[in-house]
């Protein structure tokens, strides 16, 4: 059974603290756990921005969005599962728990001020229900004594923190930023706090540019999938 702890007053009152130098992303990522890697988001992402491209004229309005999304979902879940992480659902949202349930990523649509070192920290685009509130609450009782908190669940083998890769499609400039970022603050179906944003890079949208993999399907990644309703 997860224990969690009190809640911290004014918690999301707060700007994140916020990586943006590569080599510091990159070791920070290292240290929440060995797999991941900027290079392992960045596949992510640009298998999204290849689900975005592959609409048409006929789509409907929203295909492009929804399948870009779909597609990073389904490809960050799959990279991870390579190494043993744990595919589940808790009501519908779908997550990738590392092998040790220590840390649990989602897939997010953020704001325009997505993926960059702006004058405000970002908020999720698409409105969250209960899952993000329930699991945003946990993360920000876990941050009253920030990494000193996920030593002792590493140690202890108790708690999860639940990121986000959080990721922009900016129409103007034809490209996507996109971090992976700790929230702790919630309201009104809204992301009103992050403890933690790593800022993992910039994409130009330039197909022409993308690898397409199409001569010889490879054989389908064998991944352990969990049909357990949650993991908090």
């Amino acid at each position: 059974m997860r224990k969690f702890v009190l809640t911290a007053p004014n918690a999301t009152s707060r700007r994140a603290t916020l990586i943006d130098d590569p080599a510091r992303v990159d070791a920070r990522l290292r240290e929440l756990h060995s797999d991941l890697s900027v290079a392992l988001f960045r596949d992510a992402i640009m298998g999204g921005l290849s689900g975005r491209n592959e609409v048409t004229r006929a789509s409907a309005p929203t295909a492009a969005g929804v399948q870009q999304w779909l597609k990073t979902v389904e490809d960050l879940r799959t990279l991870l599962a390579t190494a043993h992480w744990h595919i589940h659902e808790q009501q519908n949202c779908p997550f990738i728990t590392s092998p040790d349930r220590l840390i649990s990523i989602v897939v997010m649509t953020g704001n325009s001020e997505t993926g960059k070192n702006g004058f405000e920290d970002p908020t999720n685009q698409a409105e969250k229900g209960v899952v993000a509130e329930a699991f945003i609450q946990k993360n920000q009782q876990l941050e009253l004594f920030n990494r000193e908190s996920f030593k002792m669940a590493r140690d202890n083998q108790k708690e999860t923190q639940v990121w986000a890769l959080l990721y922009h499609y900016d129409k103007a400039l034809n490209e996507i930023r996109y971090e992976l970022s700790l929230p702790t603050g919630f309201g009104n179906k809204k992301i009103t706090a992050w403890g933690e944003r790593m800022i993992l890079g910039t994409i130009p949208n330039n197909p022409s540019s993308f690898t397409i993999l199409n001569d010889e399907p490879n054989a389908p990644a064998s991944v352990d999938v969990e049909p357990k309703p949650g993991i908090l």
